[in-house]
């Protein structure tokens, strides 16, 4: 385990992983520091929108890209043939790549945080709120993009797979609105329509309820987004890890 720790956080040194990311996340800062000063009124709060919004973005990208490119390059390499071939199970191997992911992404993390409580002075316990569940959000993401890698191989196709998988759970929120739709428009088509988006809201977790950049602005009211927030993060986070066990196991090499 703590041999594929170190393999993955070298991958990152090698990526230029932790380089690529400071820097966009400076450049992000700087743009959201400059548009903010622009504001008539609230600009520390408008810029602590930016900064959180871009940032989440930011992370989730480096990190799909990350996983995915780093466990294509693995299978390819036959470096996961070498690793299982040692006396470690199928499963240890899969939590050592989470792990080693996590950590990586806990890296970049950790500076992100002291970084934005500096220039923002955001509410320090929004900011806590905010950091848990990117943290969550964060390693949901890691875990399908290991799943995709697993399951598809191909980077290109794990990737596309883990930016839709991202794209759709950020909008379920307008998904599950559009369910609500007037009597007017409620034709045939728009019946088949609300069917799909409550499969789709079943199916996919709800990172729109997730690192909300009005936690780090103003009060935490509405404790029922985080219970469904830690909820989801149980749910979703064990699930997929165990389909990744059940894909790893039928493989063969």
């Amino acid at each position: 385990m703590n041999s594929i720790l170190r393999y993955i956080l070298r991958n990152g040194l090698r990526d230029r992983l932790y380089l690529g990311l400071f820097i966009t996340l400076a450049v992000a800062f700087a743009i959201s520091i400059f548009l903010g000063s622009t504001m008539f009124v609230e600009q520390r709060q408008t810029t602590a929108a930016y900064i959180a919004g871009s940032s989440r973005a930011i992370l989730a990208v480096g990190m799909i890209l990350f996983v995915c490119l780093s466990v294509s390059r693995a299978f390819e390499s036959k470096e996961v043939e070498f690793i299982i071939s040692k006396s470690i199970s199928r499963e240890q191997f899969i939590l050592g790549y989470l792990a080693g992911f996590f950590l990586a992404a806990f890296l970049i993390f950790i500076p992100l945080v002291a970084a934005i409580l500096l220039v923002t002075k955001a509410n320090f316990s929004g900011l806590i709120i905010w950091s848990s569940t990117l943290l969550c959000e964060l390693l949901i993401v890691i875990c399908f993009s290991l799943l995709a890698s697993m399951i598809l191989k191909n980077s290109f196709s794990a990737i596309m797979a883990s930016f839709a998988f991202y794209m759709i759970s950020r909008l379920m929120g307008m998904f599950t609105m559009a369910i609500d739709l007037p009597e007017d428009f409620a034709a045939a088509k728009n019946h088949l329509l609300a069917t799909i988006l409550k499969i789709l809201s079943a199916i996919f977790p709800r990172l729109d309820l997730f690192t909300q950049s009005s936690w780090l602005v103003y009060e935490i009211n509405d404790l029922d987004n985080l219970k469904i927030i830690f909820l989801q993060s149980l749910i979703y986070i064990p699930l997929m890890i165990f389909m990744a066990f059940h894909d790893f196991k039928r493989k063969q090499f």
